[in-house]
């Protein structure tokens, strides 16, 4: 006897019941019939129980993959996507163990039963993987077995300007293996950021010299520098020399290539060659992703550890100039904003200058006033010429009077920031006090001995490590193995633990700062470790007892926790950078309080200004007499002249704002409080019924001479239309943000699976030609809609992010006519489609991408509109200082009412086309943003004698003046 068998075969109706009436809530129900939600649920429910009962058997098995392949083709058909399926699954692994809740004990099912079951299930949701992604559980284990091999063939570190052939080709030949290919050809890009060089052919031992390649140019490889998908071209054989710029292909008929994006950057490109010429399937184009991401991170952490590598032999080269480095960070630390003359101080102001950071003056004219007399022409003459000049660095030796009246010597040294103008805007200095530098002189030949000795004794990664650390200008600490034992600490990194060095070395971090348990850096410690992936923070807050057992401090440090590994260090821990920016962020913190307190002025100003459209209060808190105008009355609903306590006054405030305004008021009224008063709440008011009104309250309570509170006024502004206008804008912005969202996210899903799932019904040979139709239409359908999000998706930059950007290189404009022509040919081959170009092709500026997305619009928009036995024309001419493209075709004239609304969005040329044909009415929009993009225009004729014309004129310019870097124009 088996308990899950029998219980879902007694239970089959109550259990389909309920699955009908829960899977009503899923999205991916909505709109089906009943039959559809249940579609095949009661025999696979007997195939499960089945298979519980008799075992895996092949009838049975082969029977439950019948009916889980019907239910989710089904799901396909209605746009549903991977996510709804599986939550159907789920949604049935839920309610089965729900039913036998209130069965007896000895009728549930035992941990064996269960297993079974839930077994089907998991195997049911990796069946709808398969369906929707044409991913297959091979596929995933030959992906998972070819990145474990990149991973292992992974280089530690890749120096900047070294040859890299040498632990990047196994690299790139494991990925040609993996996509069975005849070779690829890596190129990453230079310091510049635009060209890229190769540097690594798995045909040639050494890549050819003084190759490379402009990324931002016409070339196949420029192109796939640019696309955020992998870009294929399966002519590589047949490629004109600006395709070809940059590539060796020999015998590759097949190109395949994909960016390489890391932090949202370009590293560079990977490009893969095939012998024969043939189309990539979309599971080879995500097989290419999935690797080129692996060799994106791979090559990134390597570049990033060659970087740390080289940096530290430049700090061990320049060892004095590290020094002086290190000992200006210790010293006082100031920013100067030349706009404002504001001065933000912080380091050890209290011990060179004998004021703590908050004692020091706002404002520039502080520093001055304390400058030596005898010094502060110069000094003062000397940083205001830096300023005014060229050069971004000033430095001077001067005497600054100490808080105690005496003298201090400092060497001040600060690098100026200017903007695109050259105007100075920004200074960052540190005051450093010149005994120092002495006091370091007289014990350099001790130090330099050491420094010998240990680097003998030392001559090890590791070694290396620690003497970087203890001369480096920032915090820095090494933390060993999983428990973060501190293995080495700098005296910065003490000061900033508020610990000796005797009491961290050796000590797991979370025993020399316990307080930091809870606060979650144990977890990102052991996530870095585990992980090997760096963690940077940005101003993480942090509370931290500065001495042992001493109170809790608010802190902020900049954090970074880079993993170190035994083969490149001779450890296995964690590198700790951390910098204190406490007196930083507190400093902001005081700009934005003072900024909400002139706000809070501001804001008292206006409503005095506004008080004839106010109510107005007096309360006098010792008697609890109170006054209430009106106005104020009838905002709230009290009656006209009686007396009212402020209790009743409480009332009609809606429940769940009334204790933040009794909150409000207890704060206004505290001793030794600012006495302000200043909430927004709701009130129905009892004569209105159910209308709710929103009122802003402001006021002040007035304190006796002994602190206690005596009085307390205030005004009362009825913000009801500004809530409303408010909401709507808030309701206008979520819509705008959910249709992006739709667009950019929900839609493709769908789609992807639409036409994923098309693709492999077209593969199937059981196919007849009715049902072949039917999927192929369902495939145009699908291909039509992503057009359309491609529609949306530029109409949205153009309206709402300031136009469409064009990116001019020099172009042959009737080559490009030529091309897209025969395409349209392709699409369309019942047409008949002509062309008039100019014997000597017209050369000029213009963006190569938009200028086809342009024509193509141009031509689908003629094609639609004309009937099928009549031609359609383009035609290609120069006049002087511009080139026209024209687009005819013979269809019905456009309405005259149309005309001057036919670049508008969402407009359509002739209304009751058949469904077929319908889009998102904003092809001619994006062809008029695009026109003027290039500063060029558009007009349209349209008669019934003469047929529709479309003519674009396109500014004509040198190709010489025209080439170079490439711009971003905005459409207006």
């Amino acid at each position: 006897m088996n308990l899950i068998a029998d219980f879902i075969e007694a239970n089959l109706d109550v259990l389909v019941r309920r699955f009908a009436e829960a899977a009503r809530g899923l999205e991916s129900t909505q709109g089906l019939k009943p039959s559809e939600v249940i579609s095949t649920l009661p025999e696979y429910l007997h195939a499960v129980a089945a298979i519980c009962r008799h075992g895996a058997t092949p009838e049975w098995l082969e029977t439950r993959a019948r009916l889980e392949e019907a239910h989710i083709n089904l799901r396909l058909r209605v746009g549903a996507t991977q996510q709804d399926a599986t939550d159907e699954y789920t949604l049935l692994g839920r309610l089965i163990p729900q039913l036998w809740e209130d069965a007896r004990p000895e009728r549930r099912p035992g941990a064996a039963d269960l297993q079974c079951l839930f077994e089907q299930l998991e195997e049911a949701m990796d069946h709808v993987e398969v369906l929707f992604s044409g991913y297959s559980l091979e596929d995933r284990q030959r992906e998972k077995r070819f990145l474990r091999q990149m991973d292992a063939l992974a280089p530690r570190s890749l120096e900047p300007g070294a040859d890299m052939q040498g632990p990047v080709r196994p690299l790139v030949e494991l990925i040609v293996r993996a996509m069975e290919a005849a070779g690829a050809e890596l190129f990453l890009v230079d310091a510049g950021g635009r060209r890229m060089v190769p540097v690594a052919h798995t045909q040639h031992p050494v890549p050819p010299p003084g190759r490379w390649v402009d990324s931002q140019g016409p070339s196949f490889l420029g192109r796939v520098a640019r696309s955020e998908e992998p870009l294929a071209l399966t002519q590589a054989r047949d490629l004109e020399d600006a395709a070809r710029e940059g590539l060796h292909v020999p015998g590759w008929g097949t190109l395949l290539g994909l960016r390489l994006w890391p932090h949202g950057e370009l590293m560079g490109v990977l490009c893969v060659g095939f012998a024969e010429a043939r189309p990539v399937p979309p599971r080879t184009r995500r097989f290419l992703e999935t690797l080129v991401d692996t060799l994106s991170g791979i090559l990134d952490r390597a570049l990033l550890m060659g970087q740390l590598k080289e940096t530290a032999t430049r700090l061990e080269v320049s060892e004095s100039r590290y020094r002086l480095a290190s000992q200006a960070a210790a010293d006082t630390v100031w920013d100067w904003d030349l706009l404002t003359q504001e001065v933000t101080w912080s380091g050890e102001t209290r011990r060179l200058l004998g004021f703590a950071p908050e004692e020091t003056g706002p404002l520039a004219s502080w520093w001055v006033e304390r400058i030596h007399p005898e010094d502060r022409e110069r000094v003062e003459h000397g940083i205001h010429a830096a300023i005014r000049g060229t050069q971004a660095r000033w430095q001077d030796e001067y005497r600054f009077i100490h808080r105690q009246g005496g003298a201090v010597r400092v060497l001040d040294t600060g690098v100026i920031l200017r903007d695109a103008t050259g105007r100075g805007v920004r200074m960052v200095g540190a005051m450093q006090d010149v005994t120092l530098q002495r006091e370091e002189e007289c014990g350099r030949a001790r130090l330099l001995l050491e420094a010998r000795t240990a680097r003998v004794q030392a001559d090890t990664a590791l070694g290396h490590l620690h003497r970087l650390l203890q001369q480096a200008p920032v915090a820095l600490a090494i933390l060993r193995g999983p428990e973060h034992v501190v293995e080495l600490a700098n005296e910065r990194v003490c000061q900033l633990w508020g610990r000796a060095s005797a009491q961290v070395l050796g000590r797991p971090l979370l025993h020399v700062l316990p307080e930091v348990k809870e606060q979650g850096i144990r977890e990102l410690l052991d996530g870095v470790l585990t992980t090997g992936i760096p963690y940077v923070g940005q101003e993480l807050h942090i509370r931290l007892a500065r001495a042992p057992g001493g109170a809790l401090e608010d802190a902020y440090f900049n954090l970074v926790y880079q993993p170190l590994h035994p083969d490149e260090v001779g450890i296995q821990g964690i590198l700790v950078v951390a910098s204190d920016v406490t007196e930083a962020v507190r400093a902001r913190q005081r700009a934005e309080g003072l900024a909400g307190t002139l706000q809070a002025s501001e804001e008292r100003l206006r409503l005095a200004l506004d008080a004839a459209d106010m109510g107005s209060w007096d309360i006098e808190l010792a008697t609890g007499r109170t006054t209430w105008d009106a106005r104020f009355r009838a905002m709230v609903g009290l009656p006209e002249r009686a007396e009212v306590a402020l209790d009743e006054v409480m009332r009609p405030v809606l429940d769940e704002d009334r204790p933040r305004v009794e909150h409000a008021m207890a704060e206004a009224a505290r001793p030794g409080g600012s006495g302000e008063f200043a909430s927004e709440f709701r009130v129905r008011r009892p004569q209105d019924g159910q209308p709710v009104r929103w009122i802003s309250g402001r006021g002040h309570v007035h304190f006796g001479p002994d602190g206690q509170p005596v009085r307390f006024v205030g005004t009362g502004l009825d913000v009801t239309e500004r809530k409303l206008a408010e909401e709507t804008a808030r309701q206008r912005a979520e819509f705008e943000q959910y249709l992006m969202g739709i667009v950019s996210h929900d839609l493709r899903n769908p789609l992807s699976a639409i036409i994923l799932g098309t693709s492999s019904l077209l593969r199937r040979e059981e196919l007849n030609e009715r049902a072949t139709k039917a999927v192929l239409r369902i495939q145009s359908s699908a291909e039509r809609a992503v057009r359309m999000i491609r529609d949306l998706l530029d109409f949205t930059q153009a309206r709402l992010g300031g136009g469409l950007p064009i990116q001019c290189q020099d172009l042959e404009l009737g080559a490009l006519v030529r091309q897209v022509v025969d395409e349209a040919r392709m699409t369309a081959p019942e047409r008949d489609l002509q062309v008039s170009l100019p014997q000597a092709g017209p050369r000029g500026c213009w963006d190569p991408d938009r200028v086809t997305q342009l024509l193509i619009n141009l031509l689908g928009n003629a094609l639609k509109y004309s009937p099928e036995d009549t031609p359609v024309t383009v035609r290609l001419r120069e006049v002087p200082g511009s080139v026209l493209l024209e687009v005819h075709n013979d269809g019905e004239p456009i309405p005259a009412d149309v005309l001057p609304r036919i670049f508008q969005p969402m407009q359509r040329g002739a209304p009751g086309m058949d469904a077929a044909t319908r889009s998102v009415g904003l092809g001619l929009y994006i062809v008029r943003t695009i026109v003027q993009a290039h500063g060029g225009t558009i007009d349209v004729t349209s008669t019934r004698e003469a047929g529709t014309t479309f003519t674009v004129r396109l500014p004509h310019a040198e190709a010489k003046q025209a080439a170079g870097a490439p711009v971003g124009l905005s459409a207006p």
